[in-house]
């Protein structure tokens, strides 16, 4: 399976991204908070129903991952009011099946449901799943509730069971494909329309979490069970040689070994919270040494998608786009992801080097413009990064930040306690 299949964020970007190399600003007098900068990414949601966050104001596109995570950004901040206004947004968008669809541009919701992702229907369960949990009544609860039982019940349907194949207890990767086509010299962009049958250990993880913290707070043991399951799934993708988890798995019981930062980094999370530190360990320092990076021009520090292999995995956009990238493999491109990032340092913080955790996330700061974002990447990859403000980085580097001005035995985000 290609990177962009495999990664919500990644096809986030290629539903948007432009074709062409840029740079990203000099560092700016940072005038506005980051938070305040996620605030005014909220519009009123197409469905007429709370908000959303706008992703890509050019293209008016909304993505549900993104939203979710302004969700739990403004929890933090105790704007509870304005986090439930986003999840009755995330709501109105949520079909009967619980799914919801990635993203889509402008009004167009129907056409886009065909496009499903497993890992951003867990995050938005799991932005449900907080407001739940952080205290008693609140004007979206109804709906938060609603939003994160469906949420559940659509990975649960796509729970593999069967026993022996590699995806048994895995949650298959959603619906829709992106194909990339030549015309006129052109790339086109074509969606095909199925469901997926390979699954991802990023979505994998996400769902982990998230059907974990359900279970926790409606007491409900089919997801308490759910989640033992993905965790026994996610243990057999442990790879000793790699120092992390498997990238993923295909319906022929084929692994795919590509080195991706957050089956490293988020891979750790998991680990540690599952109960296996050692390991934990071993892929926390895969993450924070394999794909370590450096942004010459600004002197920023960081970390990639992919530790090697070719930048752009489908063949087509490679010979398309090859020569205007200034490395054809992850290894020479110097491209710090400030979203893979922040999740290095959560996995730092909660292995207990926090130290380290909070130089990661200091050493991003250059990048951050004068609305207090920061960018999706400091290079554009056609179909896969740009360098305009990222909803996504940012709200993860606020979310860790949190994190480390508590104790670290008061974890909030994918806290480390396990399943009752």
């Amino acid at each position: 399976m290609s990177r962009a299949a495999a990664l919500g964020l990644s096809l986030l970007l290629a539903c948007g991204a432009t074709t062409e190399p840029s740079r990203p600003r000099a560092p700016a007098l940072v005038t506005s908070t980051p938070t305040e900068y996620l605030v005014r990414t909220l519009r009123s949601s197409p469905r007429g129903s709370g908000e959303l966050a706008l992703t890509d104001a050019t293209r008016q596109r909304f993505a549900v991952y993104d939203s979710a995570l302004v969700a739990l950004v403004l929890l933090r901040h105790g704007q509870r009011g304005r986090a439930g206004s986003v999840l009755r947004g995330l709501a109105s968008l949520q079909g009967e099946d619980g799914a919801l669809p990635f993203s889509f541009a402008g009004g167009d919701v129907e056409s886009a449901r065909a496009y499903v992702r497993a890992g951003a229907v867990a995050w938005v369960g799991y932005a449900a799943t907080e407001y739940l949990d952080a205290e008693p009544g609140g004007d979206a609860r109804a709906d938060a509730l609603r939003l994160a039982h469906r949420a559940a019940s659509y990975l649960l349907s796509r729970q593999v069971d069967v026993a022996g194949d590699a995806r048994d207890g895995l949650v298959t990767g959603g619906s829709g494909v992106l194909v990339y086509e030549l015309d006129g010299g052109r790339v086109t962009e074509r969606l095909r329309v199925g469901p997926i049958a390979w699954v991802s250990t990023e979505h994998n993880i996400d769902a982990y979490f998230f059907l974990r913290a359900l279970a926790r707070v409606t007491g409900t043991d089919a997801y308490a069970r759910g989640a033992v399951r993905i965790a026994e799934g996610l243990t057999r993708a442990w790879r000793a040689d790699l120092g992390q988890l498997a990238r993923g798995a295909g319906p022929g019981g084929e692994r795919d070994d590509l080195r991706a930062l957050d089956c490293a980094s988020w891979g750790a999370l998991f680990l540690v919270a599952n109960g296996d530190a050692k390991r934990a360990e071993v892929a926390y320092r895969s993450a924070d040494e394999e794909y370590a990076t450096r942004f010459a021009r600004l002197a920023v520090s960081g970390h990639r998608a992919q530790a090697r292999g070719p930048v752009l995995e489908d063949t087509l956009l490679m010979a398309r786009f090859s020569r205007s990238l200034p490395a054809q493999t992850w290894e020479h491109l110097e491209a710090v992801w400030p979203e893979g990032s922040a999740g290095v340092a959560l996995a730092a913080w909660r292995l207990g080097h926090a130290e380290r955790a909070a130089a990661i996330l200091d050493a991003l700061e250059p990048l951050r413009d004068a609305q207090g974002a920061l960018p999706t990447a400091t290079l554009e990859v056609p179909y896969l990064f740009d360098t305009g403000p990222s909803i996504a980085g940012t709200a993860w580097v606020e979310l860790v930040r949190f994190e480390l001005a508590r104790p670290r035995d008061r974890s909030t985000l994918w806290a480390t306690a396990s399943v009752p």
